[in-house]
């Protein structure tokens, strides 16, 4: 049981009677719309934070790619500038 302030349950009576459904299922519906909502948002936090952006120059050195392939450093080229 949880207590709401008057307008909120006059809101509530008013929608209810509109979808012919209890409060109780318009609270349960907007509980659970809430909770999706705030576990989406906690994924993406979470995806974003294991997300790492990694050069390509930086994958080549940590390969020991970079002279086999061709790879020239961009430092000191106009595009640095």
């Amino acid at each position: 049981s949880t207590k709401v302030d008057d307008r909120i349950n006059e809101l509530l009576e008013k929608l209810a009677k509109e979808l012919n459904v209890s409060k109780s299922w318009i609270i349960q519906q907007a509980i659970m719309q809430y909770l999706d909502r705030y576990d989406d948002y906690l994924s993406d936090i979470r995806i974003a934070s294991i997300r790492e952006t990694v050069s390509h120059e930086d994958v080549l050195e940590e390969y020991g790619l970079q002279d086999r392939m061709g790879h020239k450093s961009l430092q000191g080229t106009k595009r640095d500038k």
